[in-house]
């Protein structure tokens, strides 16, 4: 989230670890924007509500030259941390939105970004996995078209803000075959995260940990 006040500290901290790969986190709700514009109030806030703002980006032609340069800010604003540019998703999965989606894609592939997150998350389903489901399957056929790489499948949802422990390990333990992802909050999860033993239970289990794009070592 780049326009966010840690985000310099981030940038320390990836430095610190090369193999470590970093992406973009578009923000379009629930966060800080670039500059203050018709997205956002008198100090540069972007609206609070997915929903709100969903609809606003759905129904308001107006909005859509300040959103696409809102978009390109902080694709740019990425690119000067001075960090390859490899993947990126958005917050609260608002990058699947239509009229993001539209206008995100090709900002991203002109600056280099061939990989996304599509959250095709396994049933069972929820309403809100099953609209995840309906955007990523729609998103998909563009993203093949242009050699854009994505996941098979995504795990977390339906525990976004409530992962432990015993549930990544469950998690972790059936892994199927192909590409997975496993998202979380580091820090901001009700637990901390014995991480050298999930790595000795996924190097046990034959897991073998990749990068996207999968050029990317780490």
């Amino acid at each position: 989230m780049v326009n966010e006040p840690a985000a310099a500290e981030a940038v320390a901290m990836a430095r610190r670890c090369p193999g470590l790969q970093v992406g973009l986190h578009l923000t379009l709700c629930a966060g800080l924007a670039s500059q203050v514009s018709l997205l956002t109030d008198l100090h540069g806030n972007l609206p609070v509500s997915p929903t709100r703002a969903g609809l606003r980006y759905a129904f308001s032609p107006r909005l859509i030259p300040a959103l696409q340069d809102e978009i390109a800010g902080q694709f740019d604003r990425f690119l000067s941390f001075g960090l390859p540019p490899t993947y990126w998703d958005g917050h609260l999965h608002l990058h699947l939105h239509p009229t993001i989606f539209r206008l995100g894609l090709p900002i991203a592939l002109q600056r280099g970004f061939r990989a996304i997150r599509l959250v095709r998350e396994p049933s069972p389903r929820s309403l809100i996995s099953g609209i995840f489901h309906l955007l990523s399957r729609a998103a998909q056929p563009t993203l093949l078209a242009q050699g854009v790489e994505f996941s098979d499948r995504i795990f977390g949802l339906r525990q976004t803000g409530k992962m432990t422990q015993s549930i990544l390990q469950q998690l972790i333990e059936k892994i199927p075959e192909g590409l997975s992802e496993i998202y979380f909050h580091p820090g901001a999860e009700p637990e901390e995260f014995d991480y050298p033993s999930m790595a000795a239970l996924l190097e046990s289990l034959g897991v073998v940990l990749t990068h996207l794009p999968r050029q990317i070592e780490g």
